[in-house]
């Protein structure tokens, strides 16, 4: 029989590619089993984002290759391996290594009818939920619940969505995604991704807009579009991102609602007038736009632009227009160099952002980046606080937002 395992410990960018290849697989006659002793094919993609990414995915292939049988067939590929592949083959010295642009080479494989490159993952998951996926029913949750059945409401409910769950609306079935790109044209002195994506690449507009069709005529109302850093789109084809918003507005009439992740803050910035049509009619009602940083000495060291300040201007505007967007950012501690000075530097610069969600890495250096060479001289201990810090303060503001919920419900 035909059967095939697939595990993947990676963020909702690999997450997508991983779905791809599940559903490569399904299309092709290929059945997904639970276990890897009962598969003839095995695929892992792996995250190594940080030291503990890339530790949990070779514990994850460690136990693979102790449950697989003798003769079945395991590749191996995300981001991670390009980075750390001696890791890999210790562990599991038979498996082949694929890069994610090598991936159609599974055609040859399987004998497939169907080549992976004719396969695009929009919706309905076939890997079941990721170990984060926290859609919990909490006490903020039961407690909106109770108050908005005694006011005939849905308001502090909406709330706390969107002040909790926008973070996982990758994993949500409700959600159409499209993959819009392909790598990243950064150069981030921290970043190994890169490593295992590759330069930046656009997808065929007609291809994409054909998906959103798709979507939307089997009654799809929220997209997704997910890239490794898609602000860039269309710039290697001869259009951009703002065209694409466009046309798939035009589309639906403005009727959909539109999630971008990610979008570099430079390149926010030199789009935001035109961005601003679409949040004001509340079309992109989410964006994830990573500043890892609010110190200009830690930007440098990251080889990122260190002015900042345009755009937490930006976030300032849209804060005061009070646009309905759902604003995410990530943001990493105790970069080599980082004072407590520089970290203040950030905690102001997310007070000001204001953003509704905020993911934290601790950072950990990455083979074969340029910051493998900086001293890491925050101490762990440091920057576990650092993270707190910042994690107790985006605590506070979901709090504010249910309360000003329950006001505007009860009329306090």
């Amino acid at each position: 029989m035909k059967t095939v395992f697939i595990k993947s410990n990676g963020c909702a960018v690999l997450m997508h590619e991983t779905e791809r290849i599940a559903k490569y697989f399904t299309e092709n006659d290929w059945k997904l089993v639970d276990s890897p002793e009962k598969a003839r094919v095995l695929v892992m993609t792996c995250c190594g984002v940080t030291n503990n990414e890339e530790d949990q995915a070779i514990e994850i292939i460690r136990e693979i290759e102790q449950q697989r049988m003798p003769d079945s067939r395991f590749f191996i590929s995300g981001c991670m391996p390009a980075f750390a592949a001696d890791r890999v083959m210790e562990v599991s010295p038979s498996a082949f290594i694929l890069k994610i642009s090598e991936l159609d080479a599974l055609d040859s494989v399987i004998s497939a009818n169907k080549p992976f490159h004719t396969v695009h993952y929009n919706v309905n998951p076939r890997l079941g939920k990721c170990e984060d996926y926290t859609f919990q029913e909490d006490d903020d949750l039961q407690l909106m619940r109770k108050i908005d059945e005694k006011y005939h409401s849905y308001e502090c409910e909406r709330a706390w969505e969107f002040s909790t769950l926008r973070k996982y609306m990758w994993q949500d079935e409700r959600t159409y995604q499209i993959k819009v790109s392909y790598g990243c044209p950064g150069h981030c002195s921290y970043c190994a991704t890169k490593l295992g994506i590759g330069d930046f690449r656009s997808i065929d507009m007609n291809l994409v807009i054909e998906q959103f069709r798709e979507g939307w005529e089997k009654g799809y109302t929220k997209f997704l579009l997910i890239g490794d850093e898609i602000g860039n789109y269309g710039r290697d084809i001869g259009t951009s991102l703002i065209d694409l918003l466009q046309k798939l507005y035009s589309l639906s009439e403005g009727r959909a609602v539109v999630s971008i992740r990610y979008i570099h803050p430079d390149i926010f910035v030199k789009m935001y007038e035109k961005l601003s049509f679409f949040f004001a009619k509340g079309f992109v009602n989410y964006f994830c736009c990573a500043i890892q940083s609010g110190s200009p000495d830690v930007l440098k060291r990251m080889n990122r632009n260190p002015k900042l300040e345009s755009f937490i201007n930006c976030m300032e505007d849209m804060n005061t227009k009070n646009y309905p967007v759902n604003k995410h950012t990530q943001i990493i501690v105790g970069f080599p160099g980082e004072t407590a000075e520089n970290f203040l530097q950030t905690m102001d610069a997310l007070r000001r952002c204001q953003f509704d969600h905020i993911n934290i890495n601790l950072y950990s250096p990455r083979r074969h980046t340029a910051a493998w060479s900086m001293t890491d001289n925050v101490s762990q201990e440091d920057k576990a606080f650092r993270a707190a810090l910042i994690k107790h303060n985006m605590m506070l503001r979901k709090k504010a937002i249910l309360y000003d919920a329950i006001k505007k419900t009860v009329r306090i």
